[in-house]
């Protein structure tokens, strides 16, 4: 398996990030700064470092592809991917401390979805790791995240070029699914290896008289996917007529 080199570098920049923040907070403590320009300098901080990170998954995936192959990507951008992944678990908390006007259950259901497939259903399975299906979840993650974190930064300051908004309500037409068709199959093709090796079952009897059997729960959620992907993509051509119509509106 070809190792992840670019685990030091995601510890490097992640200690940075920490320290660059604290300073930065610190220091804004003792200005006297007010709560909703400290609340700014947080997200524009947390923006920006996912928008690295997430660079850097893209970075390394494309090097991967072009040097390699495809069956490497997933290995080359493990740690930074999952890094950046867990990390955004932030999302969910800034929702439910009301630090961003993000519905709390929406923010916890594409956190909990994609969390789960790539721990679950990819990273847990390593008959995955190298298949196109991980390629393509890579790939139309990293390139949806290169251009919303920007997008939100832009707006926290507020320069959002045009170009980056059309980018921001445009791209996930083709990325959205690409990324839901991947996280399907990855979640189809493990349904066989958590049957085999029993992964995450829970068997009577037991002190909680609870059982849990992962394949039937892969199952079910294969079932519901396609409908919770509708949900999702509907909204976002809906967001997209908001943002994009703004100026034909204002012609006519």
């Amino acid at each position: 398996a070809r190792v992840d080199r670019s685990r030091p570098l995601v510890r490097s920049f992640v200690r940075s990030f920490v320290r660059s923040f604290v300073r930065s907070f610190v220091s804004s403590l003792a200005r006297g700064a007010s709560t909703r320009a400290m609340k700014t300098r947080y997200l524009v901080a947390y923006n920006g470092a996912q928008a690295v990170g997430w660079g850097c998954v893209l970075v390394r995936a494309v090097g991967a592809m072009m040097t390699v192959g495809t069956t490497t990507v997933y290995e080359t951008c493990r740690t930074t991917l999952m890094t950046f992944q867990l990390l955004s678990f932030a999302e969910v908390m800034h929702a439910a401390m009301g630090v961003t006007k993000s519905p709390t259950s929406a923010a916890l259901m594409q956190w909990a979805g994609r969390t789960h497939c790539l721990k679950c259903a990819l990273d847990s399975v390593r008959s995955s790791h190298g298949t196109p299906a991980a390629t393509a979840l890579i790939l139309a993650w990293a390139m949806t995240e290169v251009i919303r974190y920007p997008s939100y930064v832009g707006s926290l300051v507020g320069v959002n070029p045009k170009w980056l908004t059309w980018l921001r309500y445009t791209v996930f037409v083709p990325l959205y699914p690409l990324g839901a068709g991947a996280e399907m199959k990855l979640m189809y093709d493990a349904r066989a290896y958590a049957r085999k090796t029993k992964m995450y079952a829970i068997e009577m009897p037991n002190a909680f008289n609870f059982a849990f059997d992962y394949p039937s729960f892969l199952n079910g959620l294969l079932v519901v996917y396609p409908f919770l992907f509708y949900s999702l993509y509907a909204y976002m051509f809906a967001q997209r007529r908001k943002k994009l119509g703004q100026g034909k509106a204002k012609q006519n």
